[in-house]
């Protein structure tokens, strides 16, 4: 069954310094327009480093519309905390519901690797951590490789499930090795990232499909269930033994599947 995607749009790196004001305006706009009604928006403000856009953006951008912010550049507990007492008291003067706002924390520095569990307990409006791995190698002087973000994405990883979050992996640069992409993102999935992000339209649609779960994973759980059902908790599919662990996997991909059918009726 399929995933969904959700749009995110950009404040911080991607935005020079000399058009903040002006892409501001952009996206203000784009909301007062209407055509983001009803759909997953999220928007990466600047982070901490940057304390006065930050706040900027946080002023001029919330909107009913919006679902969220892309929280760059975190540090550790103490920043998500400061920038909910902002963002609270915007959604106050917008007459927005306290909560409104999710947060997604990106866990791009060596600190925030280490603090990545306090970052992501900071709040009840964290959904999800993400890894940046592009940000990460630099700030630790290393060549950006699977050998120098292995450990921090698995850190994350951790952090985010141990606090029932989301976890999404980092962008893939290249964006016209589909396959690479593909191979890269099926590696994610088996590790236990729920999605990632991307950087066009037809890595969006592989993203999806790979981490949406497949007919054969759907049949497989299945399976599962019925050997259960029928030998007991610890059961033989396949030649190979199944206990609770494979049982409560099985289950999870059947009421997920369940939920995404809901969604889409």
């Amino acid at each position: 069954m399929p995933r969904s995607a959700t749009l995110l749009l950009d404040l911080e790196d991607s935005i020079a310094a000399e058009h903040k004001a002006r892409q501001r305006t952009r996206i203000r706009q784009l909301f007062q327009s209407g055509v983001l009604q009803g759909r997953k928006t999220i928007l990466r403000i600047n982070g901490p480093d940057n304390p006065t856009e930050m706040r900027t953006d946080i002023a001029s951008c919330l909107h009913p519309d919006l679902s969220g912010l892309l929280l760059p550049m975190i540090s550790c507990a103490n920043d998500i905390v400061e920038i909910e007492q902002i963002v609270t008291v915007s959604e106050q003067m917008l007459g927005l519901e306290k909560g409104h706002t999710a947060f997604v924390p990106l866990i791009e520095r060596p600190g925030a690797v280490l603090r990545a569990s306090e970052i992501a307990a900071a709040s009840d409006r964290n959904v999800a951590l993400s890894f940046g791995h592009v940000d990460y190698c630099l700030e630790v002087g290393a060549e950006i490789c699977e050998e120098s973000v292995e450990i921090p994405r698995q850190m994350t990883l951790m952090a985010a499930k141990a606090h029932q979050l989301t976890a999404i992996s980092s962008v893939f640069p290249d964006v016209d090795n589909l396959d690479a992409f593909e191979q890269h993102n099926q590696r994610m999935k088996s590790l236990g990232f729920d999605g990632c992000f991307t950087l066009n339209p037809r890595q969006m649609h592989k993203a999806l499909e790979v981490f949406s779960y497949s007919e054969e994973e759907i049949e497989h759980s299945k399976r599962v269930i019925e050997a259960v059902e029928m030998q007991g908790s610890i059961a033989k599919l396949d030649g190979k033994m199944i206990g609770p662990p494979m049982l409560k996997r099985a289950l999870k991909i059947m009421a997920d599947t369940q939920e995404e059918s809901r969604e889409a009726a």
